[in-house]
């Protein structure tokens, strides 16, 4: 992966990172539905915003209904059901589900995208950053994994993840249009969806009382994690595949952990350094970055060994015989060969 690319890499894990601590914040005031919808509308201003400013144009209309496929499964089905799976599981779960991201797009990217089959090499990093992630998280450390509901939620929004990453990477990736252009056409897509689907269920009343903290939550969730965050990683689904992008989700929990050391003053225990040193590691090993243990020859046994020819001895210079003499020596000194019997 090129070096641009795992700069945007380490960003958008660390505003994904801080989603988490957003969410949880906006919830004090939002309802799920509510919460995915105020995150894409924001998320889709500032998109557009870039967009117009960058000079450049939504997509063709006969991509809107590809665009319309990734923004369900891309953003309002798991907006809406980590939002929910973190009101009924701890946080700890939620992010080890979502770090699972990446094993369901290896296997979904192998059945639908031929340039994406998994190697062994891949397929051994993603299973030891996997580990690693759970290392981080320490579900050890907590009292109770919540509901089955709420774990049941998180599952279907990293399989939601999942598949919008490899939907994208088959169906609009050949399109070659600017990552910008498709985030913005994404996000609004979603927006309205979310819309329409909050008026007709829900409504609109808020569940708790709107004060300046769930409502800068909810801001700086749809400016940054939102918005931004789905430029990076739209462009690097173009530019380094579905799988390669979703492995952003490893990394995503350790800053997380970092963020509400730093921020809420949560303790930080020996798990999590090692964790996230395994983590990267296993993302280096899988991007080939790091290579494998190289296979020792095997050494054949001393008696096995093939003895060297031998050095014809140098002609004698003082050796001034008749030429045919010293031919018919030289026939005579050679030695004999079993013919091939037909």
């Amino acid at each position: 992966m090129h070096p641009v690319n795992w700069a945007r890499f380490g960003l958008l894990a660390a505003l994904w990172g801080c989603s988490f601590a957003f969410i949880k914040v906006s919830l004090d005031a939002f309802a799920p539905l509510q919460l995915a919808f105020g995150r894409l509308l924001v998320g889709a201003l500032v998109v557009g915003l870039i967009l117009a400013v960058s000079k450049g144009s939504f997509p063709q209309r006969k991509v809107w209904g590809h665009i319309a496929v990734a923004s369900v499964f891309g953003n309002v089905v798991p907006f809406t059901l980590f939002a929910v799976g973190e009101q009924h599981t701890t946080a700890t779960i939620a992010g080890v589900i979502q770090g699972a991201t990446p094993l369901v797009t290896l296997g979904l990217a192998a059945v639908a995208i031929r340039t994406e089959k998994p190697t062994a090499r891949k397929v051994t990093g993603l299973v030891i950053g996997f580990v690693g992630l759970i290392v981080v998280v320490g579900p050890w450390r907590t009292h109770g994994f919540g509901s089955i509901g709420g774990q049941l939620a998180c599952v279907g929004a990293a399989v939601s993840y999942a598949i919008s990453f490899v939907y994208l990477r088959r169906f609009i990736s050949p399109y070659k249009i600017p990552a910008l252009a498709v985030t913005a056409a994404q996000l609004t897509s979603a927006m309205v969806i979310t819309g329409l689907i909050t008026t007709f269920s829900i409504g609109w009343d808020l569940p708790g009382e709107l004060t300046a903290g769930p409502l800068l939550s909810l801001l700086v969730l749809g400016g940054a994690s939102t918005g931004i965050a789905f430029v990076l990683m739209n462009r690097l689904i173009a530019d380094a595949g579905p799988t390669t992008a979703s492995g952003v989700n490893y990394l995503v929990p350790v800053f997380s952990v970092i963020v509400g050391a730093a921020a809420l003053g949560e303790s930080v225990t020996w798990n999590v350094p090692v964790g996230g040193a395994v983590v990267i590691a296993a993302l280096a090993l899988a991007e080939g970055r790091l290579p494998l243990p190289a296979r020792r020859a095997t050494e054949a046994p001393a008696a096995a060994a093939v003895p060297p020819a031998p050095v014809p001895p140098a002609p004698d210079p003082t050796d001034r015989a008749d030429p045919i003499d010293r031919t018919e020596r030289a026939d005579r000194a050679q030695p004999v060969v079993a013919r091939e019997v037909c």
